[in-house]
């Protein structure tokens, strides 16, 4: 039992310096996050979604996820969250656009776009998904990338250089 407040005022610390990091980011920015999934890690194999940080206790969390069995049950998993740093699983926040004011009102619509037809998209993952929003939002000049091809390589480069480390700390 001695063990029990050690484990408690560890667990505080640890969502103390969590909440400091979410307080210290960018307001109005916009991540790629990324997952691992297994335990050891394989490369380039990672849970994808974005993150918009809105303000100093937290932002909002967009990703699809598949549920089902059959490949064909993706859904849309959007929403409020103070818990971006939280998940034992997550591995890299990549920073990609700083939002200019005038379009911070875009970014939920474009999020969203494809919610109603997710398994219709060709190939849906998450990733792919990802992808998708990111080439609108690209389109829009909200993130200014050479492509969503680099985008993807210098995520999974960044995800595949940290999932070792992000497995070894949960």
């Amino acid at each position: 039992m001695t063990s029990l407040p050690n484990q408690t005022c560890s667990a505080a610390a640890v969502r103390k310096v969590q909440n400091e990091i979410l307080a210290g980011l960018p307001l109005n920015t916009l991540y790629v996050v990324l997952y691992v999934r297994t335990d050891p890690p394989i490369a380039n194999d990672f849970h994808w979604g974005l993150y918009f940080h809105t303000d100093y206790s937290g932002g909002f969390k967009y990703h699809v996820k598949n549920p089902s069995t059959d490949g064909k049950g993706w859904l849309a998993d959007h929403g409020r969250t103070g818990g971006l740093l939280k998940s034992n699983l997550l591995c890299v926040v990549n920073q990609i656009a700083r939002v200019p004011g005038d379009k911070v009102a875009q970014i939920d619509p474009i999020m969203r776009s494809y919610d109603e037809n997710l398994n219709a998209m060709h190939g849906i993952t998450c990733r792919v998904w990802v992808l998708a929003i990111t080439q609108k939002l690209m389109d829009k000049s909200i993130v200014h990338c050479s492509s969503v091809k680099d985008l993807e390589a210098e995520c999974l480069s960044v995800g595949n250089g940290y999932m070792v480390e992000a497995v070894n700390s949960r």
